[in-house]
This record gives structure tokens, sequence and C-alpha cells, in this order.
């Protein structure tokens, strides 16, 4: 066997393409093998010096591999499906014992097994169980052993393991040439060292002695190799720590675009361009993507113009009518074993590939339900098909280890970011480097580790480096879509100090919607440009609604939620309110119907003592979409079960605080109603407590809430304060207290071990009153609140400074909150107002303040995005003001 080195990838190859075709020509009778990763690229270029192709034959090493197992008769012999590993895997995690491969759903652990185990396979990664203390090194090889043990001796996990006992002489002489950059595991390399003992065999690898990491996973094998290299400026100084610039001028071209979608639409926009303006063919382009989140925009692009390209359309499958079928049948299914569920759904009308998956389990009789088996079949059905048309003439499109041997006139790398390319190769799979290194030590044969990993691909990146072409362009984008920053990677950077590459050219050729985007118009699109006229003189602002309108759409009869919601967004407000138009439901459990939940249960047992899961049980019954959202969901039923924990604990505050409190419970579920400014307004308050002539209300929350005086002023969390004004006028009695509890359980983080028991105190201190308590001078409110605390009380948020004789905290006077409720009617009657005069404008509130924004501002979950389109160019923020709380209310500053 020759081995052949060096860096230079085409240069090598060109010389062994040449010598082959000569050698061909003269022992016209012999064989010729070509063993590489694109055939048919490299066909292209044995067609440079010969006419036809009679004994050489261009193939990939899984076909080599294949006409192997023909040749010897191996017909008998096959790879274990998905389906048989994904089956034996199961059972064996089922049936026996393992210390960290326990899990009650396996499934997404068999698929993160299932390429170990096949690293494994090729790697012949074979050790006893009890070799090592590594408890996760026994599970996996327990695992190993059990598998192939399930195996009969026709079945295999690799095509490579059809020949490890096999005798190759039969075998007619070949002269086999061999892209070994790629086939670096162990059984691979043994089969050709087995096959050089009866025939002619040229290795060749992309390797030089030196200490970067892309000659790393070659060292072993280039030891007494020959070495064919045309050295350049590039092989000698790509991935070094330090470069200087190269004196040679090379076409290598830049280019950049705000996000990856642009940049791939300039990529190709700028190509449909080269091909017009200078007569060229598709053929004459490739294209290099990072990774996957690439293609489909990739293919958008293309297509958009007609441009043949080599990416595969992909189809879905769990969109097909057969997989749905499937998966509703065993919904109401009744078997129980693989052998019963199969046969059963063999009796659907099914295409055939699904006929196909469902007949090898025929022969499987173990037991499943069917539930589990949707898990089963979720797993090991392709999620994918591909369907790819070729065409003579059209642009190779791949990532960066399919590219070979290509000599395209010009090249484009796309994604050149931080990350993304080259990329970001983790030490998070289930054999992490330690345990590699750990198993190297016992001469143990290994997958790659992270680091070889990463020298793969900086191999694949130099050699597509060296590709003889007119021009490279590297391009990247400055974002996301999200606007998360993106920044051109290291490899960029050395490039362009090495090369200082040009700014590729402007494009000319645009398309519709960037041609429209850059303030063009088609003189023929009259309607569209009658639409985007409208667009721009109304600048994205809908009409004002005429007072008919208004008076038929808008209920004389307003809650605070819905006045709140108009101060949010009036435009809002007009979609919700005035038309009527809500999101369709979905199946997950929605926080107004947790909240009703919560609230019953609460309103029941606040004085009695009632079973709180038949409370639940009772309620979810009752409701007939609830009842349907849960019976449907596992995450539901989980959600629920915890929903009837959490209820106990906050019982067990609520009635604690009650105890503790001199105020008693006098009201639940309250309708109140009352004329504000003019305004008739009406609700439900949670909770209404009472002490002698105080009222206080108290509102139910499954999240923290609290009152932002600045805030209220301006009309956000108004609810609870208006409520008061109300309740104190139907009992005639005096403010007590506006109160917000927070249903939702609390982590204790507290620094002790956990053998010494909790302190109480700082386990109810979680659950404060959110919210203000009104208090005169004589204190009585506040005493009567919390009775029996000394400096801090942990039921409102209010504590005691003995030196100074005086209580701090969320505490209003009954004229600071007189003050304040006069400055929420005026806001709100301005409110008011605008809707009646039919403003319902595109103009939701929003802060320059982060944390404000959060608080006020509507759009972040707002389900009406595409019928407002808010638009950043015509459309603003309405920017609540920083009001001065202390002048406007009085009183002291620390009582605010």
């Amino acid at each position: 066997m020759k081995i052949i080195k060096g860096l230079n990838h085409y240069q090598k190859w060109e010389i062994m393409i040449k010598e082959c075709c000569e050698n061909a020509k003269l022992h016209p009778f012999e064989k010729y093998i070509i063993i590489c990763d694109n055939p048919r690229v490299v066909e292209q270029r044995f067609f440079q010096y010969t006419h036809y192709l009679v004994n050489i034959e261009v193939i990939t090493w899984n076909q080599f591999l294949k006409q192997l197992q023909i040749n010897l008769h191996l017909t008998k012999h096959h790879i274990a499906s998905t389906v048989e590993l994904t089956y034996h895997l199961r059972n064996i995690l089922k049936n026996e014992s393992f210390h960290c491969f326990e899990s009650a759903t396996p499934y997404p652990l068999i698929q993160e097994f299932i390429p170990l185990i096949k690293d494994f396979d090729i790697n012949q990664t074979f050790y006893q169980e009890d070799e090592f203390e590594s408890i996760k090194l026994k599970d996996f090889a327990h695992l190993y052993h059990s598998l192939l043990s399930c195996l009969n001796q026709y079945t295999h996990i690799t095509l490579e393991s059809f020949f490890d006992c096999i005798d190759f002489s039969p075998l007619e002489k070949m002269h086999i040439y061999i892209d070994g950059d790629h086939l670096y595991e162990n059984k691979r390399q043994n089969i050709i060292k087995r096959l050089a003992q009866n025939h002619e065999i040229i290795m060749s690898y992309t390797y030089h002695n030196d200490q970067r990491i892309f000659n790393m996973p070659y060292h072993l094998f280039c030891k007494d190799a020959i070495e064919i290299d045309q050295p350049t400026y590039l092989t000698q100084s790509l991935f070094l720590q330090s470069t200087t610039p190269c004196q040679e001028d090379h076409p290598y071209y830049t280019l950049t675009a705000s996000t990856p979608k642009q940049e791939i639409k300039r990529v190709v926009y700028s190509l449909y361009q080269k091909v017009v303006d200078e007569g060229l063919r598709f053929q004459n382009f490739v294209i290099i993507y990072p990774d996957s989140s690439y293609v489909n925009d990739l293919i958008d692009a293309l297509e958009q113009l007609h441009i043949p390209h080599s990416l595969p359309q992909t189809h879905l499958t769990q969109y097909d009518y057969s997989y749905q079928k499937i998966l509703k049948a065993l919904q109401a299914s009744t078997q129980t074993t693989f052998h019963e569920i199969a046969k059963n759904l063999l009796l659907e009308e099914l295409d055939a590939s699904y006929q196909d998956y469902l007949k090898q389990l025929l022969d499987y009789h173990e037991t499943i339900t069917p539930h589990e088996f949707i898990d089963f079949f979720k797993s090991t059905y392709p999620k994918q098909t591909q369907e790819l048309n070729l065409y003579k003439d059209h642009v190779e499109v791949c990532t960066i280890d399919k590219l070979s041997l290509s000599q395209p006139k010009h090249i484009f790398f796309l994604g050149m970011n931080e990350t993304i390319f080259p990329h970001l190769i983790k030490d998070t799979s289930l054999l992490l480097d330690e345990d590699i290194e750990l198993l190297r030590k016992h001469q143990i044969p290994t997958p790659l580790s992270t680091t070889e990993q990463l020298g793969i691909h900086h191999n694949d990146i130099l050699k597509a480096f060296l590709q003889p072409s007119y021009s490279m362009t590297f391009s990247y984008a400055l974002q996301t879509l999200s606007g998360e920053a993106r920044l051109p990677s290291s490899l960029y950077k050395q490039l362009n100090d090495m090369f200082h590459f040009k700014p590729f050219m402007t494009n000319q050729f645009l398309s519709l919607d960037d041609y429209y985007l850059m303030g063009g118009l088609d003189q023929n699109k009259t309607i569209l440009n009658h639409h985007i006229h409208d667009y721009k003189s109304s600048k994205n602002q809908p009409v004002t609604l005429s007072q008919n309108i208004v008076a038929n759409l808008y209920s004389p009869t307003l809650s605070v939620s819905q006045i709140e919601t108009y101060n949010k967004c009036p435009f809002l407000y007009f979609i919700q309110y005035g038309l009527g138009i809500y999101p369709l439901k979905e199946q997950q459990l929605m926080p107004n119907e947790l909240g009703s939940l919560v609230h019953y249960v609460l309103s029941i047992n606040i004085n009695d003592q009632q079973d709180i899961s038949q409370l639940v049980n009772q309620y979810i019954a009752e409701d007939e979409v609830l009842s349907q959202k849960i019976a449907t969901s596992k995450v539901n039923q989980y959600f629920i079960e915890q929903l009837k924990k959490d209820l106990k604990i906050t019982l067990t505050v609520l009635k604690r605080q009650l105890n503790i409190s001199s105020f008693a419970v006098h009201d639940k579920e309250k309708k109140v109603q009352s004329d504000i400014q003019g305004m008739h307004f009406k609700g439900f308050v949670d909770r209404i407590d009472q002490y002698e002539n105080y009222v206080s209300i108290i509102d139910y929350k499954s999240s923290a809430k609290d009152i932002d005086l600045n805030l209220a002023m301006q009309g956000f969390n108004i609810q609870m304060l208006l409520y008061l004004k109300m309740v104190t006028g139907l009992y005639q009695k005096d403010p007590g207290a506006v109160l917000y509890f927070n249903t939702k359980k609390r982590i204790l983080s507290i620094n002790q071990p956990m053998s010494e028991p909790i302190d109480e105190s700082e386990f109810y201190k979680q659950y404060r009153y959110g919210g203000y308590v009104i208090d005169d001078e004589s204190h009585s409110v506040i005493q009567a609140m919390d009775p029996t605390f000394d400096r801090r009380s942990d039921i409102i948020n209010v504590s005691y400074v003995k030196s100074r004789n005086e209580y701090k905290g969320q505490i209003l006077t009954s004229l600071q909150l007189e003050k304040l409720l006069e400055e929420i009617e005026k806001h709100i009657y301005e409110l008011y107002q605008n809707m009646l005069n039919g403003n319902i404008a595109i103009d939701p509130k929003g802060s320059d303040q982060n944390a404000t924004h959060t608080l006020v501002n509507p759009c972040h979950y707002c389900p009406y995005h595409s019928v407002c389109s808010f638009d950043v160019f015509y459309n603003d923020y309405h920017l609540v003001e920083f009001l001065d709380v202390k002048k406007i209310l009085g009183g002291e500053e620390d009582a605010v």
C-alpha cells in the first residue's frame, strides 16, 4: 500500500487522476476504482484526461463496500435498522439494571445512544464492563454487549462489520485510489490494510507533520507516507497564531448583510448577475453553507430566481396523511404488543413506506401500550424525506465537507461568523473527552475527541480554500433576525489579515421585494402602488372612528381592566373589545383559566375546610374546555397535580395570616359597580376583609404584582385602587388596605445546612402581601393587620423603626390615597374621551428604562402583531413619564 500525503489536496489529486487515466489505458482489462466523497464531481475531473471511463469507476466508500458484499456473496448480511436498534435498546433499558441510564421515557436517550454505538462499533471500542471504575463507562459497556447479544450473526451495526472475518483473496485484482481524509476509523483502516495484501492501494491524506490541529487525526497513518505537495502561502500560514500579509494579489472578496437571510439573498442575486453579465453557466458556481439553518432560505432564494441547484427538497413526514392516520388510530387502540398493534395498523389504508415500516414490527411480541407505541413510532420513523432534482447545469450548494475537486470559477462561503463557521464543537456527547482519554490510557480505540473532530473540520476548510477558482467571496451577517449581534469569526479575521479582502460588487439586480424596499415602483403594479401610497401617507395608523361606530362598538359599562387595556394601547382595545377578535384557544392551560380555578378553591376554603383535590376535580369536570385540555395532555395533568399541592401551602399561609390579623373575612367574590367621572365601572373583588370601621380588599394573583404609584397615576394597575373606592362607598367604611396575594409557590433560598430546621418566619416572609396599607397617625390599621410584629412584618410590607418610633414601607395616608385617586380619575377620564372620539391609534405605551418598559409595554405578548403590523419607521412607543410622586401626593418621602 502506498500512502501519499500533502496539504495541497487539489494538486495531489490532479497527479493521481492523471496517473490513473494513463495506467487504465495501458491495462484496459484491469479494474481501477476511485473512492471519494463526491463521485459526481470527481468524474468531471477525469474527463479532462479521458473521454470514457470503461475500466475506471468513481464511487463512494459505502458503494465500494456494497460491491464487496455482492462479490463475496454476503447476501444474508444486513445492517440493523433504527427500528431494530431502538426495539432492542428499549428492552435492554427496561429489563436490565443501570446506574445512570434509568429513564421513564427512554426514546430521547436511545436516539443519543445509537450514533455512539455506531461509533463504538466502527472504531472497535470494545472493553469489559468491569475494566473501569467509571459508572458511565460500565453502563455503556453493559449496554453495548447486551445489544450485540441481541443480534444474530448476520445482523450488524455498521456496514464495515460485514467484513470482520472475511477473506478478500477471492476478489479479482483491483487498483484502488482512496481519498482517506474521512476514513480514519479502525474498522475502515483494517479493511483497507487487508485489501492491500492482494490489491494495489494508494491512500491519500491531506497532511503535513506540524502541530496544527487539522493534521492531528492523521499522525498515525502518515508515518511512512510519500509527500506530494506544492506549498502555498495558504497551506503554510492558515490556522497559525500569527501571520504576515501576503504580498501577492488574490481574488478574495467580502460582503456583509444585516441578517443571514439577507446574506443569502445578496449572494444568490450576485451569482445570478454574474451569470448574466459574464455569460457563465450555473455549474461555474459553488455556495458553501455552514449548517442546516441556512438550507430553507437558500432554497427559497434560488427557486425564486429559478436557479437549478443541488439541494434536495425536504418534506416533513409528520404532515403525511398516513403519519397522522397512524397517530389517530393509536389513540383509540386497545392492543398490547408490538405485533398486535402493527397488525391492526396494517388494516388502515397507508402509503407503502408506512406499510414496510409496520411489517418490520410483526416479528416483535414484547408488551407495549398504544401510548408508548406513539413515542416509539415518532422516534423510529424518519422525520423527513428528501427529493433531489439534479440538472446537467446547476449550482453546487453544499457544506464544507462535501466540496471536492469541483474546480468552480466562483465560490461563496456563507456564515463566516464566530461559532458558526468554523463550527463550535462542544464536549457534550454521552462519551466526553475525559472518557475518551481514560479509554486510550488502556490502549482501547475510541471515537474522535472534540479537538480531533475540529481537526477534521479544519482539514475540510483548508481543502476548500485551496480549490482553484477565479474568485472566493466570504460573507457574514451582522445580527440574527431577533436582533442579537453576530461577530465575524477569527478565521475570517485571519484571512482578511492575510489577503486584504476586496469589497464585493454592489448588486444591480434586485428582487421585486428588495426593489420596492429601495424605493422603486413597478408601474404595472397599480394596486400594489396604491396600497403602498396609502400606507406611507397614513404612517401605518388607522382612521379615527366616527361617533356612530363608537356607540355601536363599545359597551356603555366598562371593567377597570378594559380601561387599563385602552391605556396600554388604543388599537389593542379596539381589536379586542371593539371588534371582539380573540386569539384561538391553545391546548396549554391559560393564566385566566388557572386564575379562575384558584379563586374558586380559595373562596370556598378560606373559611371552610373542604378537600382541595376534590374541589379542583369538581371544578374541572364542570368546565368542558378545561376538562378536555387536561384529559389530552400529560403535561397539563402534571401541572394540575402540582397546583393542588401549591394550593395546600397557599391556604396554610392565608389562614395563618387571618389568625394573626384582627381583620376578618367579610365577603368573597363580591360584585361591585359605581359611576366614576360619568363612567360606569363594574367588577369583582376576590376578598373583602373588615376590622371595626376599616375595609381592606385582597386580589389573588398567580404571579408577583404590586402597585407603582408613578405608573398608577398614568393608568397602570389601577383596578384594585378603584375597587377600594367602590367598596368603601358600598359599605360606608374607611379604606384600610389594597393588597395583592401571590398564590405561586415560593422557593426558600437561604445559606444554611440542610440538616438544620428552617426558620418559619423566613418562609412566611416570602408570602407577604403586595400593595399598600392606608394608615393614619394612630397606626390602628397596621397594628390590626399584624399585631405580632416587632421590627418587620411578615404579612405586609411594613417595618417599625424603634429609634424613631415610626412605621416605614408601603403606607399611604388617607389624604394621599384621595389625591392618588384624583390623579387616576383625571387620567382615565381623558382616556374615556379619546375612546368616545374614536381614537384607535397604534400607540402602545413604552419606556426608555428596560425595567419600566417590561411593566408597561403590551407588545411583547400581544396576539395582534400581524393585525397592527407595528412599523418601526412610522410607529413609536408612547413613553410614560417619571412623575414627582412625593410632590403630587405630599407627605413623608418614605411613606410612598
